[in-house]
Order: structure tokens, then sequence, then C-alpha cells
């Protein structure tokens, strides 16, 4: 195997030239990145807020219960085994296409993440909210950068 191959360039499964695939595992592997960091900070930082934050919704008579921290915590797992999943999918398929819209919806459920509810959340909670510090600074930058990538083509009959 070429260290082309190892690294995910070169052709394709079906032997047609894809050089996403050297692009997509990077964005892949940065996004999953965002993913689980982003998760670690909702889960050790939500214990801490949530009776504080169980109070304002209280006060502004919102008809929501929040889960308690364990359950919220294996949410948060659950999100990120997803996640992975779908990132390494997209990583790895041959269907490029495919892959770079999983990348790009990943990215658009981030960037969303960031405006509900995180950043509100922070402002009402009078300054930080559980993930507010990894979706302004991580979520946001990342998402906005895989968003504006432009999918690889594939070379022309005429260009090879």
């Amino acid at each position: 195997m070429s260290r082309e191959e190892m690294l995910g360039f070169g052709m394709g499964a079906a032997g047609a030239w894809d050089e996403a695939r050297g692009r997509r595992p990077l964005a892949a592997g940065l996004l999953l990145g965002a993913v689980l960091l982003h998760n670690l900070e909702e889960g050790l930082t939500y214990p801490a807020v949530r009776s504080e934050a169980a109070a304002l919704l209280a006060r502004l008579g919102a008809p929501l219960a929040l889960p308690g921290a364990a359950a919220f915590q294996a949410a948060l797992l659950a999100v990120s085994v997803a996640a992975g999943g779908l990132l390494l999918w997209a990583a790895r398929t041959a269907r490029a296409d495919a892959g770079w819209w999983a990348l790009r919806a990943t990215a658009a459920v981030l960037l969303a993440n960031v405006l509900a509810p995180h950043v509100p959340a922070a402002i009402a909670l009078g300054g930080y909210a559980p993930g507010v510090l990894t979706a302004v600074a991580v979520n946001l930058p990342l998402g906005v950068w895989v968003l504006t990538r432009k999918r690889p083509r594939r070379p022309t009959a005429a260009a090879s």
C-alpha cells in the first residue's frame, strides 16, 4: 500500500479519482474532536449549573423540566457515539458527495447549537452556560470553515 493510499488520497473504491478522500478525513476528524470536546465541557459543567438553570426556567414560566446530571451525560454519550459513527462513515465512504453532505450537516448542527441554546442561555444565566466556551471558540469557527470549503471535484478527462 502506498503512502497516499494509507493517508486516504488517490483512487477511490470505484477506481475514480477522489481527492476529497484526503480532505474528508481531516474535516471529519476535526468535527469529531469538536463534538467530543464540546460534549465533555457540557457534561462536566452541567451538574453545577443545572439548579440555577431550572430556577431560571421556573421564573420564566417555561414548561421544561431539565434532566438529571446522569441522564444528561448519558444523552451526551449517545450523541457522541452517533456523531462518531456518522463522521467515520463520512470520512471513509466511497460516495464522496454523500460524505461531504454528512460533514456539512454536522457543521450546520454545530453552528445552530451556538445560537440555540448556548449564547442565549449564557446571557440569561449571567455569563456562562454549559458548553458555551467550546460552542463559541471551537464549533463556530470550525462550522464556518467546513461549510465554506468547496468540495473537490473529479478531474475531467481533458485535465487528466
